[in-house]
């Protein structure tokens, strides 16, 4: 029998506070940390705290490849290891797509011009003189 060659790859580490639910479906675990989450799915029953600190997320690989994949999460309250069929990690991109795109400018006047106008268009019959005024029928 030879050796199990092991190494350990980090999925994530979480900064400040982490949140722990557990989940029922496909989803079991799930694992908050601002703009980001951690979904384990077939993860084994582990009793986690309601709220980690500064979280780290290791995939344990085998080279066998085994099933169910093997994870650690290390932080400042503990530190275990299970074992779960699959991880997915969702980051929240609105930030980074947001950062990218500049803002739309719209000069003090047109919004003060719009404002006026809906707020004219509120008094009964204003929408009326307004069609009047315009010259449509």
């Amino acid at each position: 029998m030879r050796p199990r060659d092991s190494s350990a790859r980090e999925l994530i580490a979480f900064e400040g506070a982490v949140y722990c639910e557990a989940a029922h479906g496909a989803v079991n675990l799930v694992l908050r940390g601002g703009l980001t989450q951690l979904l384990f799915s077939g993860a084994d029953a582990v009793a986690l705290p309601a709220v980690l600190h500064d979280a780290r997320v290791i995939e344990i690989s085998d080279e066998a490849e085994e099933m169910p994949r093997r994870f650690r999460i290390e932080s400042a309250e503990l530190r275990l290891e299970l074992r779960a069929r699959n991880v997915q990690l969702h980051r929240d991109a609105a930030a980074l797509f947001y950062g990218a795109v500049p803002p739309v400018r719209v000069p003090l006047r047109l919004r003060l011009g719009w404002g006026l106008l809906l707020t004219v268009l509120r008094v009964p019959g204003a929408a009326a003189l307004l069609s009047k005024l315009r010259g449509s029928p």
